[in-house]
Parts: structure tokens; C-alpha cells; sequence
């Protein structure tokens, strides 16, 4: 870690990041996002970034612990859980409460947060909880906890008053050797190696824990911690100490305790209080401060002078006599310098009467000279002496034949000095020359060379007596050079060049112009023109250009390696065409910049090939008021729809080192054609995307060249619905309505043509039909009157045989009743009584002879045969008329008389006419209703 000046530090303010002032802890997540315990939230912040999450919290954020997982755990007033960015809901804070049993009535604030081996540590003043497998131990103090510490896989908690102890496995045990401590506030343990710890106190500052004996830490870092007041400290790389204190900002000591920086207000932090520290995974550290947040490039070669001393813009710098001198805008400046560590408690202090504007320091014949806008003045130590008042002492040059004289160069010509008496004195201005002079050099025949920057190049060929001018030729695109303007001349080794903006080029005296000197020109390849070239004693080019700063280092097999990386930083801090650098030795390059100097010492190694991702933070579509927030890969597309599509994409990359040197491209599936050019802009918007499937992928470069990984978010635009698949189904559906309205169409007219071939065909049928038909009318009507005629026939057949047979019947039944009477008459006339009893009997058989129930049911058939369903339909007309009624019925139908129904019957005619009688009455006939008549038409 360096000692010169600081490290460079990014400032962020409250009015930046927007949220509250204080920042009580620090946490960083495996994807490199920092996050910030802010009193109004919780920070998030991406490398460009900020946002603030405090929708779903109850209360200030005091602490974040983020695990190897990426699980982000908060602590807040009176409450504490986890805190998911991703969610597809949103940022959302599940909160732990629910899982501590009913008789924990508060949690108090949450501190601290450490992820263990026991797992989630939470810690209050009143309580310990410990997270793990969802479930929650608690550990009570005696009286209060002050603050907790897990270091070397040991988790240790301190309770003022009572002692220091220590967590394991389960079991809470009193560290012994710590009882000198029990009653101060313990803010910080850190450690170096094993078994070894030191322990911040905020009254009486560190004490040491070594070979089982806590005493003192004796040091001057904590001498000056004390006087500070310790709050946090953290261990770095490289068994360095960070202090951060209440009164004096941040102290960086070694393990021996030497002080290697003190940051503070005054030399470039924002505060003086640091409430929280973090050491990122590139070695760099973050300041949670009482108002604002640090970030301090510790891992980095370079360190600047600080802006406290206000030294202003940087021109020139030499060390001599252990003092470094820095010639700026404002003045000379001088301060003491080791090579081996610096005392930064010594501040740059001008050196009198150099008031304004320095532009050269030279040390010649062991003394320094500095070129002024005043003129000359020879230094000495801490006192300068002028020795001209030739305004504009651009430069200087000791010639080579007579090193007791040298050349300066000034705004309007050159001036000739000479030592003598072991100092350098002012002897005369040149005559016959009045241009710039800014750069110089003396070729081999002792003729004095000068760049313009605007004209060309001149030569310029003085008298013996270097007094005088006795020719002056100026060079320029008719010598050689690609332009008369923009030329600058470098010195290599013993000769010197013309840098140009297509090249270096070297004079040659037999062709008297200028020529290409390809080696060099591939040797630096230089992204534009030199500015500037320093030669250190091990051979190595140091060199500024256009665009680059960087060194060619040369091996040892003579050949060089180029090396631009570490100095990415400095591309625009340097002063634009004033370009300097001073070469001391390898561990103090200076560089001078827009404010002060900046310090490269090769000693400082760090890697420059770190990977880091991209992400797409965000993708805003304002025509349908939708925030999408990418999550990780694999996911299904997101659909949008085409009309008035509009989308920004916003990228980032937490790469934390020279953000502002930070350079996106990206590429679009089925809509770039190759990558997009490096730009500083993290967004990009689109507008009225076509319908396709798209996938819009992002990368990042940061200031060393390396390239992260592509971010990648897939989504669809749906076309129009003119052209959407539903779309396309109606249309295809409306083809194959058309299609088969054209088919019916001439299916119709095809049929059509065929219906009237058919009519045609079916009239002719139809007339050869109905002359079938009236012939076949004919011969139906015959075939319907010989059945008739055989119908008619046969039903007088049986109207015959039947009225036949009821005449047999009724013959036969006179006969009988003859026979009855007679045999009655003879019964009375006999007095014998057997005779009697046989007449009797056989009274009795020619009785049920006459009543036969079989001759009755013969008559019935024969009676339905000839008039078919009559009794049917009788039934179904008049259902209760009884059997005897309906053979009466017939017997009327029949037209048969009284009397032959009497004898039918077996009653006398008075019998039928009361049967007629009644009968009228069941079929409910009035008297002009002629029964017969009814009867035959039912």
C-alpha cells in the first residue's frame, strides 16, 4: 500500500444516491452489487446506479449481511428477516418475527449481522438470534449486549460490565484472559494470523492479544486512534488495518502499527465520522460515512497529491536534494521525500517568490533551475533566487560541447545562461529569433532545434558566441512532415524526433528532411501522437499519447513489452497538451494532472483481469406502463405488443474502478448486424420493433480493457392483429368459406345445368309415368271392382249362410218351444208322475237348448266375420252395455223381428220390446232416432 499522497477516492453525497445521510453497514453480493444500511432504506448501488428499496420496511435499516448464497439479510428498530430484490412481486422483506416464541416482546435494533457456521447471527442489546434450518436460537444477556464480532470462524459478544465471551457449539463460555476489558466498549477484534487478535476499545483504543497475554498495542496507530476515538475497524489485504474513526476520519496501518495513510476530511473524504467499513472482492475499500459513502482505490499503483494541499494543476516536477519540488499553475512546491516512506503529516508549502505559473524544473551542474512566467530563478532548497526576468522560461537545454552554458527557451525567442562560480547566471537574449521556443534539442553540429506548434520545425544555427542567430530554416510539409501544425519534439537517448499525428519522424542531414522512423513507430504504435517520452536508467520507455499512457518494458532479451493497463486512470486527468512525466525510480513515476500529480509505483501489484458481469438492470416500456425487471436466464420470453412499441433498456456493470471510463455495446438477435460501438451509455432505446422474436444481449468493458460477460433478455413482439395468428386463421378461414362459396357457386350452376337435363329427362319420365299410372288406374279401378264385386260377393255369401243359420236357430228354438208347450200341456194333463218328472226333465233340456251358450258364441263369430270390429266399436262408444245387449244390437243390424228375436232370445215379444227399450236408453237415442238405422252406421 503506498504512502505518497492518496489513494484515489470516488465521492457519493446524500444529494447522489438520494436517501438518507447516515450509512450504517456495508455488504456486497456475489454478483458484485454493493448494498448500504441507509437510515431511509436500503442502498443498492450497480457501479452507475442507485436505488433505494424501503417500501416494505417498518423502520431505518441498521445493518446487512448478505451470504454466499446471495441471500440478503437486514437488520431494522424492531425487526429483522430477509430481503429479496428478484422477486417477481417486487422488492419485498420477509420479516423472521414470526418464528421467536410469544415471550419475546421486542427484538430492540438489530446491529450487526454475521453469517457463521452456526448460521444467521442477528444481534441486539437485548438479544443474540441465531438463524438456522428456519429456526431461531436466542441467547440473553446478563444486563445488554454492546456489539458482537465473528472473526476466524469465532463468534465473540460483549456485555460492559460483565466481559467478554465467546460462542461455541451451542455453549456460551467467559473468555478469561479478557476481564481487563469488561468495562470498556469494545467497537472492533480484527486479526492477523491464528491466535492472535486485536481489540478496538473507544476509550482507550487497541489492545493485543499475543501468546496468551492481552496487553496495550503499543503502536502510533493507536496513539492516534485514541485521539480519534475508534468506531469500526476492519483487516485488508496485505495485513493492513482499517480504522475508521468518530473524530478524524479513516488511519491505514500495517501489522506493526505504522501509520501508512490518515484520509480525512481534509484530504479528500466527505466526513470525518466513518460509521461502517467494507473491503470489496477487488481489495478496494467503502466507507459508510455519518453523511455519505466512500470508495477508496486502495489496490491501485497510482495515488495523488492531495486536494487538501491545493497545489493546483500540475506542470512539471523533479526531486532533488531528498526534496521533491512540483511546479504547478499556482507555484513551486516543496516538501521532504524518502524513497523508502513518506511522513504524511508533512503538507507541500510553496516556496516564496514563486508565486504563478512554473513550466520547467531542470537540474544542471547539480543545480535546479526553474523556468517561470516570470523569468528564471535558481532554487535552493526552500528559497528561490531569479536570475532572469526574460518573461515565459519555457525549457531548458545544457549544451553538449560546453556544458557551462545553456539554452532556455522562452514565449518570444531563446536566452543564453552561464554558470560560473558554481551557480547559473542570466547572460543574454539570442538575437535573430522570436518564436516559441517550448521544445528544444542541439543536433550533433551543435545547431539548436525548435518545435512550433503552429508553424513547423525550426533550426536555428547560432554565432561561436551562442549570442546570435546566423540562420534560421524552418521545416514542414514540404520538408517531410505531415503538417506544418501539431509537432512536438522528443528526445531518444542521444537523438531526437518530431512526433507527429502520423508518426515519429527523424531528421536526416544528407536529404535535409524529414523521414519516418518505422521502428519506433512500431515499437510504441501509439493510439495517436506522443505527447511525451522519459527513458528510465533500466531501459525502460515511459511515455504519454494522445489517447494512451503507458510504459514499454524492456526484457531481457532486449525486446519490449507493452504496458498501458495501470494507467487507464490518468487518460483524463492529464493536462490536455501539457502532457508531463517524471521518472525517479520504478516505485515514483509522476505524472502531473488537472490537480496536482499523480504517483505510479511498479511495487503495488494488483490484477487487472478480475471478471465481472453485466447485468440489464431494467426495461421500461412506457406505451403500456410496464417496469420489467430481467431475472436470471432460461426464463420464457416476455410477449409485447407491436402496436406503438418502445422499450429502454438500462445495463450496468458493478465494476467500481474508473465507472466514468465504463463502456457498453450490445447486439440484438434478428435485428443488428454486428455489434454496436463502445459507448459510456448505459441504455439503450428501441422503437417499433417489427414483429419477431428478439434477444437483446449487452456486454461491458472496463477501464483495463477486459470485457464482462453478455447479459441477455429474450422477448417477443406479437405482430399486429392484421398480421397475428388469429389473423391468419380467419383469413384462412375466409378462403375456405370463399373457396367453398365458389365451389357451391359452381357446383350450383353445374347442378343447375344438370336439373334442367333432369327436368327434362324427369318430364318425359313423368308423362311416360302417367300414361303408366292411368293405365295403371284402370286396371287398379278393375282389379278394386272384381274385388269389391268378390267382397260384395262374399259378404252376401255370409249375410246368407248367416241369416241362415239364425233362421235354423230360430226355427229350431220354435220347435223346441212347440215341443216345450206341448210337452207343459201334456205335464198337466197326466196324472202320473213319473211320466212328470221325465217331461220335467226334458222341459229342462230343451230349455238349455235353447239358451245354448255355444249356439251364441257360433253366432257371434259368424256375426264378426261378416261385419267386421262392429261389437269393437260398439264397446269403445258405450263400454257398459251388456252381452245380451250387444247380441240384441246385432239382431237389429241383422233387421230381424221381434219375433224372431223373442225366440232368438228366449222371451216374448213384450221381453224384446223391453229390451229395445232400455237399449235406446244405454245408447241415449231419442225417440226419432230410428235404432236400425243407428245401428247400420255405426
Amino acid at each position: 500500500m503506498k504512502r505518497f499522497g492518496v489513494p484515489n477516492i470516488l465521492s457519493y453525497p446524500k444529494a447522489e444516491y438520494r436517501a438518507g445521510t447516515q450509512n450504517w453497514g456495508i455488504a456486497q453480493d456475489p454478483d458484485g452489487f454493493m448494498y448500504f444500511a441507509n437510515n431511509l432504506g436500503l442502498l443498492r448501488f450497480d457501479g452507475l446506479n442507485w436505488n433505494l428499496y424501503n417500501d416494505s420496511f417498518t423502520s431505518n435499516v441498521r445493518s446487512v449481511c448478505i451470504d454466499e448464497d446471495g441471500i440478503i439479510y437486514i437488520g431494522l428498530d424492531e425487526d429483522f428477516g430477509i430481503f429479496d430484490p428478484n422477486s417477481p412481486e417486487g422488492p419485498v422483506f420477509k420479516s423472521l418475527l414470526d418464528k421467536l416464541p410469544e415471550d419475546i416482546p421486542e427484538t430492540d435494533v438489530i446491529w450487526k449481522i454475521y453469517d457463521t457456521q452456526y448460521g444467521i447471527v442477528f444481534q441486539s442489546y437485548q438479544y443474540l438470534f441465531i438463524y438456522n434450518d428456519d429456526e431461531i436460537d436466542i441467547i440473553k444477556p446478563q444486563k445488554a449486549f454492546y456489539y458482537s464480532f465473528y472473526i476466524n470462524n469465532r463468534l465473540f459478544f460483549h456485555e460492559p460490565g460483565v466481559g467478554l465471551y465467546e460462542y461455541i457449539n451451542g455453549f456460551v463460555n467467559k473468555v478469561p484472559w479478557a476481564d481487563e476489558l469488561k468495562d470498556h466498549e469494545i467497537q472492533s477484534i480484527v486479526s492477523f494470523f491464528e491466535n492472535h487478535l486485536l481489540i478496538g476499545t473507544a476509550q482507550s483504543g487497541w489492545f493485543e492479544y499475543k501468546n496468551g497475554e492481552l496487553k496495550k498495542w503499543d503502536v502510533p496507530a493507536n496513539t492516534q486512534t485514541e485521539n480519534d476515538v475508534l468506531y469500526c475497524g476492519i483487516k485488508l489485504d496485505g495485513n493492513h488495518l482499517a480504522i475508521g474513526t468518530i473524530l478524524n476520519g479513516l488511519i491505514i496501518a500495517n501489522s506493526d502499527g505504522e501509520i501508512i495513510q490518515r484520509l480525512n476530511l481534509n484530504n479528500g473524504l466527505q466526513n470525518n465520522t466513518i460509521l461502517s467499513l467494507c473491503n470489496d472482492r477487488s481489495g478496494n475499500l467503502w466507507l459508510g460515512l455519518d453523511n455519505g459513502i466512500d470508495y477508496i482505490e486502495l489496490n491501485s499503483p497510482i495515488s495523488y497529491t492531495s486536494r487538501s494541499e491545493n497545489i493546483g494543476t500540475g506542470y512539471c516536477a523533479v526531486i532533488h536534494n531528498n526534496l521533491l519540488y512540483l511546479g504547478t499553475n499556482q507555484g513551486l512546491f516543496t516538501k521532504k521525500f524518502s524513497a523508502v516512506g513518506q511522513d504524511n503529516t508533512e503538507v507541500f508549502k510553496m516556496i516564496p517568490g514563486t508565486e504563478g505559473q512554473v513550466w520547467s524544473l531542470k537540474v544542471l551542474n547539480g543545480q535546479l533551475l526553474c523556468g517561470h512566467n516570470l523569468g528564471t530563478f535558481a532554487i535552493n532548497e526552500r528559497e528561490a533566487r531569479q536570475i532572469s526576468d526574460e518573461p515565459g522560461l519555457w525549457t531548458f537545454i545544457q549544451l553538449k560541447d560546453q556544458p557551462d552554458y545553456a539554452i532556455g527557451g522562452t514565449f518570444n525567442g531563446l536566452v543564453l545562461f552561464h554558470f560560473e562560480n558554481n551557480q547559473w547566471k542570466f547572460q543574454t537574449k539570442t538575437k535573430g529569433f522570436s518564436e516559441s521556443s517550448r521544445f528544444l534539442s542541439e543536433d550533433k553540429d551543435g545547431n539548436i532545434w525548435v518545435s512550433h506548434g503552429a508553424k513547423g520545425v525550426f533550426r536555428v544555427t547560432l554565432n561561436a558566441q551562442r549570442d546570435s542567430a546566423t540562420d534560421v530554416k524552418l521545416y514542414g510539409r514540404n520538408e517531410g512532415l505531415p503538417l506544418d501544425l501539431m509537432n512536438i519534439l522528443l528526445k531518444f537517448d542521444n537523438t531526437w524526433h518530431i512526433s507527429t499525428v502520423d508518426g515519429l519522424y527523424l531528421y536526416n542531414g544528407e536529404t535535409d528532411r524529414f523521414e519516418k522512423n518505422k521502428y519506433l513507430i512500431n515499437l510504441f504504435a501509439p493510439k495517436n501522437r506522443l505527447k511525451y517520452v522519459e527513458k528510465d536508467i533500466r531501459g525502460n520507455y515511459w511515455y504519454i499519447a494522445e489517447n494512451e499512457v503507458g510504459v514499454l518494458h524492456k526484457n531481457d532479451d532486449t525486446s519490449y513489452t507493452k504496458i498501458t493497463t495501470p494507467f487507464q486512470q490518468l487518460r483524463n486527468k492529464l493536462v490536455r497538451e501539457w502532457e508531463f512525466l517524471y521518472v525517479f525510480d520504478l516505485n515514483n513515476v509522476f505524472f502531473a494532472t488537472e490537480n496536482g500529480f499523480a504517483d505510479y509505483s511498479s511495487r503495488i501489484v494488483t490484477s487487472y483481469n478480475q471478471p465481472f458481469k453485466c447485468f440489464i438492470t431494467q426495461v421500461d416500456v412506457p406505451n403500456i406502463d410496464t417496469v420489467v425487471y430481467p431475472k436470471e436466464e432460461g426464463l420464457e420470453p416476455i410477449k409485447f405488443p407491436y402496436q406503438k412499441n418502445a422499450f429502454r433498456f438500462k445495463f450496468s456493470a458493478p465494476f467500481y474502478q474508473n465507472p466514468e471510463q465504463l463502456e457498453f455495446s450490445y447486439f440484438i438477435d434478428n435485428y443488428s448486424d454486428s455489434w454496436s460501438p463502445w459507448s459510456n451509455d448505459n441504455y439503450r432505446d428501441l422503437t417499433n420493433l417489427p414483429e419477431n422474436d428478439y434477444i437483446f444481449r449487452v456486454k461491458a468493458r472496463n477501464s483495463f480493457g477486459i470485457e464482462s460477460n453478455e447479459a441477455q433478455f429474450s422477448f417477443i413482439i406479437t405482430p399486429p392483429w392484421h398480421r397475428s395468428k388469429t389473423a391468419v386463421y380467419i383469413y384462412i378461414f375466409i378462403v375456405f368459406i370463399f373457396v367453398l362459396i365458389l365451389a357451391w357457386f359452381i357446383n350450383r350452376r353445374f347442378e343447375k345445368s344438370k336439373q334442367k337435363e333432369r327436368n327434362k329427362h324427369e318430364k318425359a319420365l313423368r308423362k311416360r309415368e302417367k300414361e303408366f299410372k292411368d293405365q295403371s288406374l284402370i286396371a287398379e279401378k278393375e282389379i278394386i271392382r272384381l274385388k269389391n264385386e268378390k267382397l260384395e260377393a262374399q259378404k252376401l255369401s255370409l249375410d246368407k249362410e248367416l241369416a241362415n243359420q239364425t233362421l235354423s236357430i230360430v226355427n229350431k228354438n220354435k220347435f223346441l218351444m212347440k215341443i216345450n208347450e206341448e210337452l207343459k200341456r201334456v205335464s198337466h194333463e197326466t196324472s202320473d208322475g213319473a211320466v212328470k218328472s221325465k217331461m220335467a226333465i226334458l222341459k229342462k233340456r230343451i230349455d238349455k237348448e235353447i239358451d245354448n251358450q255355444n249356439q251364441n258364441q257360433i253366432f257371434e263369430s259368424y256375426f264378426e266375420e261378416v261385419h267386421a270390429d262392429f261389437f269393437e266399436r260398439l264397446k269403445d262408444k258405450f263400454p257398459h252395455l251388456s252381452p245380451k245387449d250387444l247380441r240384441l244390437c246385432a239382431y237389429i243390424r241383422m233387421n230381424m223381428s221381434t219375433k224372431e228375436i223373442a225366440t232368438l232370445l228366449n222371451i216374448s215379444d213384450r221381453g224384446v220390446e223391453i229390451s229395445r227399450y232400455r237399449l235406446r236408453k244405454k245408447l241415449n237415442l231419442s225417440r226419432e232416432t230410428n235404432l236400425s238405422t243407428f245401428l247400420l252406421n255405426l
